[in-house]
């Protein structure tokens, strides 16, 4: 029998020649020059929806925009998550808008999942493709966390009809998750000239401000700033050709007036002919605007692409775990320079509720597009607490990232302990009825074998050579097999 080892003991060696290890990147940005980022949720959860279901939400509130665009609308004003539409077509002296307000039980916890439901409502109500809406919602959000309170900015650039629906505590985005839900009001500007690529105002969602604050990531976020020049000139050739066809139109109309046979039949046309010629004229201020936006943009963009990214000497990097809680005995990663001393990653994981934290390697992980990802080292844990929006369970998390990558289906008893025998790992399964029962996974976090004895939630699990000793229910002792879990007595 191989001898159970935990990782605490072997964490200085585990990691020393980790010469490839990747520093953590934020999600986000900054503002103002200060790097900040988005703080998501990181432990396991007590529900899991798929990206699909999460798209979806935004998808309803979508669709109901579409059914009548030049509408002002409150959609789902009681639901967890409310889309005001709010537009005015009578005033055009500054922005109309979408706000997508996160009520007090809304239960979006990670940026990402955040996007994916922007992403649903721009498809949904202005028809964008899936690729130019993941566009926009990164936009956006930046957009909104760079302007988080700031009012008096939105009170100078939209109308009326949208900042009457606006507060200084909720307006924008929080970079914590935690601030979300109750005190949330996303604001979506919408163009004046609002059809397909331009529903959304593009200038505003990419001014300075928000261009300064993705250019903070390590990366420069250069592949979204891409997207969006592309989405840019993709809008000015749009404009251009409507604005050829609105000065067809209005000289087509001013030929119909020379020829009309009543005053009355040329006023009409001549109106006609004024409307489509101011139509061309606003097209065409529209395509040069856009055109010399994304101009200055890709020029931006290739003088980021000339710097050079400094290599980072991570040979001398250790990761440990630390105390995240010490009153709730829940623990961290954290990686420090094993020379200054300084920490140069800590793990968004402050839930890991036991020392023993085991590392497995060549794990192939299949991600949400289909996308299989080999992790040459990961570390299994019991992590998260037991609440209404977490749950105790066995986690996989990367040694690169110090992120989770997956975790179990099945809930864990909250004071379980964590046994490992060669690549099985033994933790106490706790069930709808509240009965809890010794479980073993492999290291996957596939469920293996479930004991048929209920034990106590919180027994300790001895490993011997007759197999594993736990406490049952009813306090006795019970030695159940190491290879499948069946009752030995």
């Amino acid at each position: 029998m191989k001898k159970t080892t935990s990782v605490l003991a072997v964490l200085v060696t585990l990691l020393a020649a980790a010469s490839a290890i990747e520093v953590n990147q934020p999600e986000l940005e900054s503002k103002g020059g200060d790097s900040i980022q988005f703080e998501n949720y990181s432990g396991p959860h007590a529900i899991i929806e798929t990206a699909a279901a999460i798209t979806n939400i935004g998808t309803a509130l979508g669709a109901q925009v579409a059914q009548a665009p030049e509408s002002p609308a409150i959609i789902q004003p009681n639901g967890k998550y409310t889309l005001i539409h709010a537009v005015d077509p009578e005033s055009t002296e500054k922005l109309d808008a979408d706000i997508l307000v996160l009520n007090a039980n809304a239960g979006v916890d990670h940026i990402k999942n955040l996007r994916r439901i922007i992403i649903g409502y721009l498809t949904a109500a202005y028809g964008y493709d899936n690729a130019d809406a993941d566009t926009l919602a990164t936009f956006i959000t930046v957009y909104n966390a760079v302007y988080r309170g700031q009012l008096a900015v939105f009170t100078e650039k939209y109308k009326e009809t949208v900042v009457q629906n606006l507060s200084e505590e909720k307006v924008g985005l929080s970079t914590n998750w935690a601030e979300w839900p109750g005190r949330t009001q996303i604001v979506v500007p919408l163009s004046i000239l609002r059809d397909g690529l331009s529903a959304v105002d593009t200038s505003t969602i990419s001014d300075e401000q928000v261009i300064d604050a993705l250019k903070q990531d390590e990366g420069k976020n250069i592949e979204a700033r891409e997207n969006m020049a592309s989405i840019k000139e993709r809008e000015s050739t749009d404009a251009t050709v409507k604005a050829q066809e609105a000065q067809k139109e209005a000289a087509q109309q001013k030929a119909a007036a020379a020829a009309a046979e009543t005053p009355e039949e040329a006023a009409a046309a001549t109106a006609r002919a004024e409307e489509a010629a101011q139509t061309a004229t606003e097209q065409q201020q529209q395509a040069d605007k856009k055109r010399v936006e994304a101009k200055a943009e890709r020029e931006d963009i290739a003088k980021d692409k000339e710097e050079k990214i400094p290599v980072v000497d991570t040979s001398n990097y250790i990761t440990g775990l630390f105390v995240a809680d010490e009153s709730a005995g829940l623990y961290t990663f954290i990686t420090v320079d094993g020379v200054e001393g300084t920490t140069v990653l800590s793990s968004p994981v402050v839930q890991i509720r036991n020392r023993n934290v085991y590392p497995v390697t060549d794990i192939t992980i299949t991600g949400e597009d289909g996308t299989d990802v080999l992790y040459p080292t990961m570390y299994v844990a019991v992590c998260g607490v037991d609440n209404n929006h977490s749950a105790v369970k066995l986690c996989l998390i990367d040694a690169a990232r110090l992120e989770i990558q997956k975790e179990s289906r099945e809930i864990l008893a909250s004071g379980t302990d964590l046994l490992r025998n060669a690549d099985s790992f033994y933790a106490i399964i706790r069930d709808d009825n509240g009965s809890c029962y010794l479980g073993q996974y492999d290291k996957n976090l596939v469920l293996e074998h479930k004991s048929s004895t209920a034990v106590k939630m919180s027994s300790p699990l001895n490993m011997t050579s007759k197999g594993i000793l736990v406490t049952d229910s009813n306090g006795a002792p019970r030695m159940l097999s190491i290879s499948d879990l069946s009752t030995v007595w």
